[in-house]
């Protein structure tokens, strides 16, 4: 997204997700190894977050499908569903 498309609107980064402690995405992803490298680990945390409040049923199918233009260079993609499917749980309980 450019800057200029974001204008008035509200952006949240991923320091940002953090309150006062890890967001529960954060946390399960440090707790299932979804974090590797590093590279991707911004963009898939914050896409997934936004998968598991719009749908907090979300299916393994569902999280791959919504993460693939997200692209991981460790291929470390089965933790990274791990994560979500974590934090999914823990986001509605």
């Amino acid at each position: 997204v450019l800057a200029v498309q974001a204008d008035g609107s509200d952006v949240t980064t991923i320091e940002g997700l953090a309150n006062g402690g890890l967001h529960p995405m954060q946390q399960a992803f440090w707790d299932q190894h979804g974090l590797q490298c590093g590279y991707c680990t911004p963009g898939m945390i914050m896409s997934a977050t936004k998968l598991v409040e719009n749908n907090p049923d979300i299916t393994e199918e569902e999280i791959r499908h919504g993460l693939e233009g997200n692209i991981c260079r460790c291929t470390g993609y089965q933790n990274i569903v791990k994560a979500v499917q974590q934090a999914a749980e823990t986001m509605n309980a």
